[in-house]
């Protein structure tokens, strides 16, 4: 009887750890740079650009997943989250590599359009990597004659 409930206890610990390790490992972060942090007070709306070199889709949507962690630690109250992700190619207007929108609150479902909390709208564009052959060029300016 002992021998069988300590199996039991030993089944119940180990089973949820094995569950743990079963599911799919959680994608990396990519090296990145907040390049816009723009907040809205009357609409509780933050707006953000990432700037990263990665063009691998998991990563640019876990960088998105991550901005709500991020507005969770910021000082305002946040209702939606705005990201856009774009490559630091020097080129204006910048080369946008996705888009992604979270929400916070029932306000940011609103605003968002989406139903719940937990889901996420995300946009991904395949944007080539910047050529090291052929640097970004930046309009010609006008000059007056």
């Amino acid at each position: 009887m002992k021998f069988r409930l300590a199996f039991i206890l030993a089944l119940a610990l180990i089973l949820p750890a094995c569950s743990e390790t079963a599911s799919t490992p959680e994608v990396p972060l990519p090296a990145y740079v907040l390049a816009i942090d723009r907040f809205d007070e009357s609409t509780g709306m933050w707006m953000v650009a990432l700037a990263t070199e990665s063009n691998d889709e998991k990563e640019l949507r876990a960088l998105v997943e991550n901005t709500r962690t991020l507005a969770k630690d910021k000082k305002e109250e946040i209702n939606s989250v705005s990201v856009t992700i774009i490559k630091p190619d020097g080129r204006i207007p910048s080369t946008i590599t996705a888009f992604g929108r979270i929400a916070l609150t029932s306000k940011g479902m609103e605003q968002i359009g989406l139903s719940s909390t937990s889901e996420m709208v995300f946009e991904y564009r395949n944007a080539p990597a910047a050529s090291p052959e052929k640097p970004p060029t930046t309009p010609a300016k006008e000059t007056a004659k």
